[in-house]
């Protein structure tokens, strides 16, 4: 019954102690329902996820459920982050059943592990519209018994479609109309009004911004550079990111950026630091600094290793799934914890009243910034040295107070490569811009300790005991290019190319081209390999491989690699051509490919050669006269800072 407490996974031992007989997804488990004759309860989660906690609260903590579930299904728990791979298959699975997909997911699998009926969220009576999941239970248990083989061949057809899909090939020719129409397609899913892509709930889509900042230095159309100051201004003054500490949440629940979903998670930050560390080279904004740095203090107070590495994320949730309480304020708490004159700022700086914006407790306010210092200097007749004065012993209080007064969100801390290697990238960018050793001292440490402990020189673990996947090999080569750069050891250089050359001979499909998620197949939907290039909405391995593979050539003289970037892109143009907005990461590594890498070597310009903005820019340190800068096969002499830096 308590399976679960051995577990590596956070997510999976806080399920322990709930009365279902848990299982991990392994072969016991897949046997067991063979022998029994019983259908799978699969469902995915996550440590820092919401409505993971509310549907174990109300459904696996209810006995009488537990007692359905153990006596009609063989009962398995995933934590998503651990297992990318058995997510992302049931994911596709739920989406192509119900049209939308998320956590917690609950899919209903036959002993084999098809699937044949799934959802994401399930009351435990039926309320909303929704089934409740006691009757939706007793149903397919009912189902089970007196028509299997309707729910059998459901599930074969679902897997055979799935299968059919995986071996489709998307090769297509790629050109300058390919990237025109994926920015064309970017340009038009703008809120022109409020930022950001699309409608509500929306999230960060950092690599859309980074792809629009590159357009900007080729073009120099001033009207893109509007929509991604309009997009990168409404997320860093938005409730979406923490302005007593630092870091973003997961994703806005409303248009305006205002309410979030109150989780931290390590990918996301990852990519809006090298965002808003790359947008300031452009828009040199003390917002975009302040919110660069925010990231970087979130991460050296809470959630780094002092052994090396970053967590994998904070918990949205205190208490009974009390969620954002640990970040929000009702007015009657700022009066006890501020001054007057604190709060009178207090209140215009993030609008804070009686009611607040809090879904579940009125009375709490999230904090975002409503209006300018200058402008509540104007409302007070106050200077704006005070103002800012005031709002930052505001800020410290506030912090200090939910720090001392709350019970703190639990922080999951697994260090995982691949989402260490987009961090590592991160830093790069953030060091490059800012100079802060910190930055560049702290990732060293970081490589050496993943490198030490999940790679043995064959093999790179997702996490110590979980095999890896091509997203580790890919981007954890990604961040340790990028240390190279900044450090100019040759160790990372020489380890960044070991991982992309066994990335290729372990994940490449020698047919189709492109890269597989897994190295092996598995139980039920693991024996379809997939290779996906959805930015969802982080960057995806297909999408960010193509710029690693020409970098790496472009280094190291290996025109192997530049040859395996044009494939991998080449792999999902047809794709791309049906959904241009599909993949940002696709859109850069085609940029980059388009343009060429700009190779730069210096030793006398390379601090500010490090510092300087350009696309596709690699710079290394050598003693060389002046400058000597590579496009593709032109290379040229400078004798100082070429004119576009200058």
């Amino acid at each position: 019954m308590n399976r679960l407490k051995t577990a590596r996974s956070p997510y999976l031992r806080k399920s322990a102690n709930q009365p279902i007989d848990w299982y991990e997804w392994s072969e016991e488990a897949f046997k067991k329902a063979k022998e029994e004759d019983k259908p799978i309860l699969l469902s995915i989660g996550g440590v820092w996820c919401h409505w993971c906690h509310v549907m174990a609260h109300e459904c696996f903590e209810n006995q009488e459920i537990a007692k359905i579930i153990n006596e009609n299904f063989v009962a398995i728990k995933v934590d998503r982050d651990e297992r990318p791979d058995i997510d992302r298959r049931y994911q596709e699975v739920v989406f192509a059943l119900t049209g939308s997909g998320g956590w917690p997911l609950t899919v209903f699998l036959t002993p084999e592990g098809e699937a044949f009926f799934g959802g994401t969220y399930f009351p435990p009576e039926d309320r909303w519209g929704r089934p409740g999941f006691k009757s939706l239970l007793l149903r397919i248990a009912q189902l089970w018994k007196e028509d299997k083989e309707r729910l059998i061949n459901a599930g074969k057809h679902i897997y055979q479609l799935m299968a059919l899909q995986s071996q489709k090939s998307y090769k297509g020719n790629v050109g300058e109309e390919l990237l025109e129409k994926g920015i064309s397609a970017i340009l038009l899913s703008i809120d022109y009004q409020y930022g950001g892509l699309g409608d509500a709930p929306k999230f960060h889509h950092a690599k859309a911004w980074e792809l629009l900042l590159y357009r900007y230095f080729f073009t120099k159309n001033k009207q893109l550079l509007k929509v991604v100051e309009l997009s990168l201004d409404a997320m860093a003054k938005g409730g979406v990111y923490d302005h007593l500490l630092g870091g973003f949440f997961r994703y806005s629940t409303d248009q305006r950026w205002i309410v979030p979903h109150f989780e931290k998670m390590l990918y996301d930050n990852a990519e809006l630091l090298q965002l808003y560390s790359m947008a300031y080279q452009i828009l040199p904004k003390e917002l975009y600094k302040r919110t660069a740095k925010g990231i970087v203090d979130y991460y050296k107070k809470e959630a780094t290793d002092p052994e090396g590495g970053f967590y994998a994320s904070q918990d949205a949730d205190i208490g009974l799934l009390d969620e954002g309480g640990y970040y929000t304020f009702s007015l009657k708490e700022l009066q006890n914890i501020l001054s007057e004159d604190e709060l009178k700022v207090v209140k215009l700086y993030f609008d804070i009243g009686e009611k607040g914006e809090l879904h579940h407790d009125p009375s709490k306010n999230v904090l975002f910034i409503a209006m300018e210092e200058e402008e509540i200097a104007k409302t007070l007749s106050m200077s704006i040295e005070r103002v800012k004065s005031l709002l930052e012993s505001a800020k410290l209080k506030l912090l200090k107070y939910r720090e001392e007064h709350r019970e703190k969100p639990f922080i999951d801390k697994t260090i995982y490569a691949s989402w260490n290697g987009l961090m590592l990238e991160a830093m790069a960018s953030y060091y490059k811009v800012f100079g802060d050793s910190w930055a560049k001292d702290f990732s060293k440490k970081t490589a050496e300790r993943i490198l030490r402990e999940l790679y043995n020189g064959k093999e790179l673990e997702h996490a110590q005991g979980v095999e890896g996947f091509s997203e580790d090999y890919i981007f954890l080569a990604r961040g340790l290019l990028a240390l190279f750069e900044i450090t100019q050891e040759d160790r990372w250089l020489k380890a960044s190319l070991e991982l992309t050359l066994k990335a290729i001979d372990k994940f490449w499909d020698q047919q189709n081209w492109g890269f597989f998620d897994t190295k092996e197949q598995g139980n039920g939907l693991l024996s379809i390999r997939l290779k996906s290039i959805s930015d969802t909405p982080t960057q995806s391995v297909n999408g960010s491989a193509p710029y690693l593979l020409l970098a790496l050539g472009s280094l190291t003289d290996r025109a192997d690699l530049i040859d395996f970037a044009e494939k991998n892109l080449q792999a999902f143009a047809r794709q791309i051509e049906e959904i241009p907005n599909l993949s940002a990461s696709y859109l850069i590594s085609l940029y980059a490919y388009l343009k060429g890498i700009y190779k730069v070597e210096t030793e006398e310009f390379f601090e500010p050669m490090l510092k300087a903005f350009r696309p596709f820019k690699v710079v290394i340190r050598k003693p060389v006269r002046g400058l000597v800068v590579c496009e593709g096969n032109t290379c040229q002499i400078y004798d100082g800072m070429p004119d576009s830096f200058s």
